[in-house]
């Protein structure tokens, strides 16, 4: 009985250690002396492409406002399977790392060097329906481009 309470102390005494709150890009850039070398969670949306270097990748996270990157192992970006472009919504991901306002390994860059990142939501492709309007045009615009063109040959020659 004494092993089972000693558990459930264990187990509420560390629950609040990964509680801290995210912070925005907001916050991190208004507040970077305030969070520099602090451990921060930071969500948002992976974009862009994932340059993966010697055993390490970095990629740009956005949240609603900014995006801010990411340094971390290249096994740790892996499970990324979509990032955000015109054509499709990255994936959602909680990054759990170290802010650095001036980062001395990284050219002074502001980044997160990640110790964990969980996929929250996995992206998608996104769907650009074809207007009318633009299609039509596509077509009637070289059409006339090309008339015109074999107009001027016509009264070129006979000139």
């Amino acid at each position: 009985m004494k092993k089972i309470i000693f558990f459930i102390l264990i187990l509420l005494s560390t629950a609040n250690a990964y509680a801290a709150p995210a912070v925005s890009s907001e916050e991190l850039f208004k507040e970077a002396e305030k969070y520099d070398g602090e451990t921060v969670i930071y969500k948002g949306e992976v974009i862009g492409d994932i340059m993966v270097r010697e055993g390490f990748a970095w990629l740009n996270v956005r949240d609603k406002s900014d995006a801010i990157g990411v340094f971390c192992p290249k096994d740790m970006a892996g499970g990324i399977k979509y990032k955000g472009g015109y054509g499709f919504t990255g994936d959602t991901v909680s990054v759990w790392g170290v802010f650095h306002r001036s980062c001395p390994e990284h050219g002074g860059d502001t980044d997160i060097h990640a110790e964990k990142i969980i996929i929250i939501q996995e992206g998608q492709a996104i769907y650009h329906p074809l207007e009318a309007g633009k299609v039509k045009a596509s077509i009637i615009l070289p059409a006339i481009a090309l008339g015109l063109a074999i107009i001027y040959l016509i009264v070129r020659r006979f000139r």
